[in-house]
């Protein structure tokens, strides 16, 4: 009976130890619209809080993110809501909305760490998240390792050595740990930005081995001192070069301790000229699809340009969307009528930094034929951009309040585009960009950059241009736009003049 009591007692104790061993915790988010549960994320255990990966948080949700290495900050989208984060930052961005978390965005080994419960609480407040679970099961250790690493050999020392990494972010300092050693309560911090601490509560330090300890060349790290004092270690990095801060995180297996030491990206006073640089760069571009609702605007060979303008803008800021961070405002994604000037206002308030209407063009001379793009300007208009521009124009009549536009004399389209000297050049340069990739991706007739009076374009107060993407009165030109890979070419070519236009006008900026 004594034999089988000590039997059951020791399957008891291996069954404990291995459910130790085994523990891991993982976020499970049910989300507000159809109370569906996203896979489980892992929690991970940083500076003794607890912390989940961008990168588990999309794969959960199959979304990616576009990421700013040179700021380290990420932008994504759950469920339709645009996210900013920025690593060492308390800020999220939702939209246009502000929250701060209690804890910072860390940014580790190259991923983004979000601070669990804070993150979630600003899921919850913008009404994504109805549900939280945290679940404790079996899995790996927090940080994965190569199987194939060798563990250290059993040693009197619970400090066995260090290494130093230099990182595009900042500096990793590993700090190796015998098996037995509990490193949660070690503490980490620098004095006068030249000397970092690190107290092991409890540690037997090897000296010798932290001596030998090889430092590269230019390193954040100048020297490493090790002290053994009664009942606890410490060791002492003197530092280079001015630093933002240290992040202490705890791995298993193998077991050490890995502080990284934060270089500042920023560390001089030309962040001053970065703002005002930031308010000019290219993130918001407002898409305007010319006509709609009760203005069908040109008709021809069963077509309607208010359907072809609404199709290719969608395809464009789909492309914009997807392949950039920039944001996309439309002046209508539907069958809508849209006023002229409400167009420009649209714009205005959004504060774009580009205004695109997509137009088609018609004419009486069913040979007429090929793509054009126009800016707004006075002086040098030809008889024919003038009824192209008259034919736009229409549209006023159409409106309610028609009589509130004035007649557009060349006296008063010089007026109304004073205001938009100081945007001309970048107009002309887009404008120069569209036409050059619509004669590379396109079949028909280069008709070349020009100018006229649109009304749709006055008023804007960012860079601006119309672009007219065939004739629908010609049949060849009406047989190409019906097809949706056509116009699909036409938005991949916009696009692609959009992306030169933003290096060009963004290397202007750089310093």
């Amino acid at each position: 009976m004594t034999r089988y009591r000590l039997l059951l007692l020791m399957v008891i104790f291996l069954v404990a130890i291995s459910s130790l061993q085994a523990r891991r915790t993982e976020l499970i988010l049910q989300k507000a619209s159809d109370e569906r549960y996203i896979p489980a994320i892992p929690v991970y255990v940083i500076n003794q809080y607890q912390f989940i990966s961008l990168q588990d948080l999309l794969d959960s949700y199959k979304v990616s993110a576009f990421l700013n290495p040179a700021v380290r900050k990420s932008v994504f989208r759950l469920s339709g809501l645009k996210f900013k984060v920025t690593a060492y930052n308390h800020y999220v961005m939702v939209e246009d909305k502000t929250f701060q978390m209690l804890h910072s965005v860390i940014f580790f080994d190259g991923e983004t760490y979000l601070p669990m419960d804070d993150f979630v609480d600003i899921l919850k407040q913008v009404g994504l998240v109805s549900g939280v679970t945290l679940l404790t099961g079996s899995d790996t250790p927090d940080i994965q390792t190569p199987e194939a690493e060798v563990q250290p050999k059993w040693s009197p020392f619970d400090i066995v050595s260090t290494s130093i990494e230099e990182r595009q972010n900042g500096t990793v300092i590993r700090i190796r740990t015998a098996n037995r050693y509990n490193a949660k309560s070690v503490k980490a911090w620098i004095n006068r930005e030249e000397w970092l601490y690190v107290t092991l509560p409890g540690a037997v330090v090897n000296k010798s081995a932290i001596d030998r300890t090889e430092i590269p060349q230019n390193s954040t790290v100048r020297t490493i001192t090790a002290d053994q004092l009664d009942g606890t270690s410490q060791l002492t990095f003197r530092l280079r070069g001015t630093v933002e801060g240290v992040d202490v995180l705890h791995r298993e297996s193998p077991p050490e301790i890995l502080l990284t030491i934060r270089r500042p990206y920023v560390i001089d006073q030309t962040h001053y000229l970065d703002q005002e640089r930031a308010k000019w760069k290219l993130d918001k571009i407002v898409l305007d699809a010319g006509h709609g609702g009760h203005d069908p605007g040109a008709r021809g060979n069963g077509l309607k340009e208010k359907n072809i303008t609404l199709d290719v803008v969608k395809r464009l800021g789909k492309l914009i969307e997807a392949r950039t961070d920039i944001e996309v405002v439309y002046t209508r994604k539907t069958d809508v009528f849209v006023p002229l000037k409400e167009r420009t206002k649209i714009a205005n308030e959004a504060r774009g930094k580009v205004f695109l209407s997509i137009h088609v063009n018609a004419n009486k001379n069913k040979k007429a034929s090929g793509f054009e793009t126009y800016l707004i300007r006075p002086g040098k208009t030809d008889a024919a951009s003038k009824k192209v521009a008259e034919a736009e124009n229409r549209v006023m009549l159409l409106e309610k309040n028609s009589d509130s536009y004035v007649e557009l004399t060349n006296e008063q389209l010089i007026l109304a585009t004073m205001m938009q000297s100081s945007f001309m050049q970048e107009s002309e340069t887009l404008a120069d960009l569209v036409q050059s990739e619509f004669d590379k991706k396109l079949i028909g007739q280069n008709r070349g950059v020009k100018q006229a009076g649109f009304v749709v374009l006055i008023g804007a107060t960012m860079p601006n241009i119309l672009i007219e993407l065939g004739f629908i009165s010609n049949k060849y030109d009406a047989r190409r736009l019906k097809q949706a890979a056509y116009r699909q070419k036409a938005a991949e070519a916009i696009f692609k003049a959009l992306m030169k236009y933003k290096t060009r006008h963004e290397k202007l900026l750089s310093p």
